[in-house]
């Protein structure tokens, strides 16, 4: 087995259990995310608040300071994930804020590991 499937398969297990992700959102209600191309966004998620408390101590984000935000799952993969608007292509599963390697699922992927659950 792989390090990246190990990862993928811990996180997966892990918000299936707690039945929610974390993002990082910051007092404005933005959500921390980057720009990729086409104008669509790649967005950071964890699998709890303290992986995301250590991604945020780590990384050197500009602006008001985020802060970790809990979202329902079900919420996040039929609604958000779905939405146009949010133009979310890809997920960053649980960066840790020091390396420039990251875990990356298409939404594509996320939604049928949810769906297969």
């Amino acid at each position: 087995m792989s390090v990246e499937y190990l990862g993928a398969k811990i996180f997966l297990d892990e918000i299936n259990q707690t039945r929610q992700v974390w993002v990082a959102r910051n007092e404005y209600r933005k959500l921390h995310a980057v720009e990729i191309e086409n104008h669509s966004f790649s967005l950071p998620v964890w699998s709890n608040s303290d992986n995301v408390s250590e991604f945020l101590k780590n990384a050197r984000l500009i602006g008001p300071a985020y802060e970790p935000h809990p979202l329902p799952l079900d919420e996040f993969t039929l609604t958000w994930l779905s939405d146009p608007q949010r133009a979310i292509a890809e997920l960053q599963i649980n960066p840790d804020g020091k390396s420039s390697r990251v875990l990356i699922m298409t939404k594509e992927e996320f939604q049928a590991a949810q769906s297969s659950t």
